[in-house]
């Protein structure tokens, strides 16, 4: 029986995209896995690239994005330990849609796409788990277009929102949130630069929304915000 890191058996067990498999067969995915480290800005994969294999993070954070022809990132979503990573072009058979780079020092299990289909093959009902959790990707790839589709006021608006339904603490001025990035990272999320998003801020603050204090924003009209980040105002 080959040798096992047990992060890496942690990692797979936790992985969403084949919930309820069984732990042998998780073990049989870490038996074939190649584990790498990676530092922090390491690109894992870039657009175009042949998808022959995908990845599952033991540990630290990755970033999907598209690099825009005049050099913005636009970030699709952001991964976490346990999350598999490049799994939906690996099992399409085509090319990377995206590029994906760690964002913090990361280690990383790369696995074959063949493995894949093995473990449905073995297990069909994880076949359940995999429609399951692919079809959440696509709605959250949705939101990501609808969002882009606002401009940037109204893509901070709707963003800072839903930070707000989530992490928003009552306040004697309102709500206070934290942005839960930075701003540099926050422009990429939203599909633009920091200058644009430093400008985009300032908007809101002078329209009496709300109020910035570093990383800590203060929201004075959570309703405002919610009409602002739908693309609709009375």
């Amino acid at each position: 029986m080959a040798e096992v890191r047990p992060d890496v058996l942690q990692a797979l067990r936790a992985c969403r995209l084949w919930r309820g498999a069984s732990d042998a067969s998780v073990r049989r995915l870490a038996e074939c896995a190649t584990v790498a480290d990676a530092p922090r800005g390491t690109q894992l994969a870039a657009e175009g690239d042949p998808a022959e294999r995908f990845a599952v993070l033991v540990s630290g954070k990755a970033r999907v994005f598209h690099m825009a022809a005049d050099g913005r990132r636009i970030t699709f979503e952001t991964m976490e330990a346990g999350d598999a990573v490049l799994a939906v072009a690996a099992l399409s058979g085509g090319r990377y849609p995206a590029y994906v780079e760690v964002v913090t020092p990361a280690t990383v299990a790369w696995l074959p796409r063949e493995c894949l289909f093995e473990l449905i093959e073995s297990e069909p009902a994880v076949a359940h788990s995999i429609v399951a959790n692919l079809a959440q990707r696509v709605v959250n790839f949705t939101s990501v277009v609808q969002t882009l589709a606002l401009d940037v006021p109204q893509r901070l608006a709707r963003y800072l929102f839903q930070r707000a339904l989530s992490s928003g603490a009552a306040v004697a001025a309102g709500l206070k949130i934290d942005l839960g990035m930075s701003k540099t990272d926050l422009a990429a999320a939203l599909g633009t630069v920091p200058e644009t998003l430093s400008r985009a801020l300032a908007k809101l603050r002078d329209d009496g929304l709300l109020d910035v204090h570093g990383s800590e924003v203060i929201v004075h009209d959570v309703g405002a915000l919610a009409r602002l980040g739908s693309g609709y105002e009375e």
